[in-house]
């Protein structure tokens, strides 16, 4: 009797074992990614690292968008005025932006509630209103351009990075609206640039 139960048993734990190493090696057959050895993570994670996708940018490579305010290389300085005028003038659409011969300030005009306002502004910020005038072109024109002062300067600026600002206005001529801006080369050369405005 007790050989008949141990055959029996032997018979059954070699059925069981054999069932345990079938399920075993279909586990091991079986490709789950989402359980990988700590081994596997890391290589991944490495490759990741060193074949970075082309759509990733860091800060270093990116280029001036219409609607953000990175400034490219160039006139430091007008940007500074640039920010100045749209801290005190929220919403305002500046037009115009002359440099002085000496460099110490800029006359600049922006569009503010159906309103000129002429200003003088420092190289650090500093503004005082020259003049409220109702200037029914240069609003005219502020109400039709979409590419902003800045946009137009960093165009200008991508050309002609050593150099500085003269001018630049809102212009129309046949129809077109443009940004015509002078700058003055590192050599002393007088630069002229039109830059369309819509």
């Amino acid at each position: 009797m007790f050989e008949k139960t141990t055959a029996t048993r032997t018979r059954l734990l070699t059925g069981l074992s054999g069932v345990a190493a079938l399920m075993l090696f279909s586990a091991c057959g079986t490709d789950d990614s989402s359980e990988q050895s700590p081994a596997d993570q890391d290589t991944q994670t490495q490759t990741a690292q060193a074949d970075p996708s082309p759509t990733e940018t860091t800060e270093d490579t990116q280029t001036p968008d219409a609607t953000d305010d990175t400034q490219s290389a160039g006139d430091g300085e007008v940007f500074d005025v640039i920010d100045a005028v749209e801290a005190e003038y929220d919403g305002g659409f500046i037009v115009d932006i002359d440099r002085d011969d000496n460099g110490s300030s800029y006359d600049v005009d922006v569009v503010v509630d159906n309103e000129v306002v002429e200003l003088d502004v420092t190289p650090d910020g500093n503004i005082s209103v020259d003049e409220r005038d109702s200037e029914d072109d240069k609003i005219a024109k502020a109400e039709r351009a979409t590419v902003t002062v800045t946009d137009a300067l960093n165009e200008a600026f991508n050309q002609h990075s050593d150099a500085t600002l003269d001018q630049i206005d809102l212009d129309e001529d046949d129809g077109t609206l443009r940004w015509e801006v002078e700058l003055d080369g590192a050599d002393g050369s007088d630069i002229e640039l039109e830059v369309p405005a819509t």
